[in-house]
């Protein structure tokens, strides 16, 4: 704070208590003249006053003079440093995180040379299987030839007492499908067979048309009556489907077995 401000808020106090005193002094001096006005009492009473001293106050105040203990303060400087050391500010470094890129995984020599043995195992495996398959194809047509050559065959005639093999005995077995399945047909048993774990088979020689010639039970069931209803489907069944012609001099001779009820 300045020393006129300091002045100027002295002279405001002064000021100030000045105003108080005299309103104190007025607020006396009325009360004491109602009290006579009023009671008829004297306005002092010697006995009981007391002494009041004005104390003597300066005719003038000078504005721009401080207290003395203001100026005693002012006086005082505050001492200051002689040279206020300088620190140096500390830099801080931002580290970049540099993202390394991953090394691509190069394909060597020995990863080529892998891949190669790879494949040229698989070549060679499909090789073999494809010399496989040739061979078992020739063997095939091997064993045909051979077939063919012992087989007493006039034109594609099957002689009878030969045994069926290739293509011969794929053929035969498709024709003797249809043939039970033909017998079958006709066969049916009374109820009271019907229930037992019976079984029977039928030797049966027929010619190139179907036609049968003869039928015997080759194996029996033992019991007479299903033995009956066999040779009886068997009859029923007559003709039958007509003979491949490689395969009728074979039928009629050799025949076939019709096993009850398979």
């Amino acid at each position: 704070m300045s020393a006129r401000e300091l002045s100027k808020t002295h002279e405001d106090d002064f000021k100030r208590g000045f105003g108080i005193s005299m309103f104190l002094h007025a607020f006396v001096l009325s009360f004491f003249v109602l009290k006579v006005a009023f009671f008829n009492e004297p306005v002092l009473d010697l006995s009981q006053a007391i002494r009041v001293d004005m104390v003597g106050l300066p005719d003038k105040v000078d504005a721009n003079r401080l207290p003395p203990k203001a100026e005693e303060i002012l006086k005082e400087k505050p001492k200051l440093p002689d040279k206020v050391e300088e620190k140096p500010i500390e830099k801080t470094e931002v580290k970049k995180e540099v993202v390394k890129e991953k090394p691509v995984a190069k394909e060597t020599k020995v990863d080529k040379e892998a891949i190669d043995l790879k494949k040229s195992k698989s070549k060679q495996k499909a090789a073999l299987d494809k010399l496989k398959k040739m061979d078992a194809l020739e063997k095939i047509k091997q064993d045909v030839r051979n077939e063919a050559k012992a087989q007493p065959i006039k034109g594609r005639m099957v002689s009878p007492g030969t045994a069926l093999t290739g293509l011969d005995k794929i053929d035969a077995n498709t024709y003797l499908q249809g043939l039970d399945q033909h017998v079958k047909q006709q066969w049916s048993l009374p109820q009271w067979l019907m229930n037992k774990p019976l079984k029977a088979q039928v030797h049966v020689k027929f010619d190139a048309s179907g036609r049968v010639l003869s039928r015997v039970i080759h194996k029996s069931s033992g019991e007479p009556a299903y033995d009956e209803q066999c040779l009886e489907a068997i009859d029923r069944a007559n003709p039958f489907p007509a003979v491949p012609e490689k395969f009728s001099e074979k039928f009629k001779v050799d025949g076939v077995v019709v096993g009850f009820p398979e």
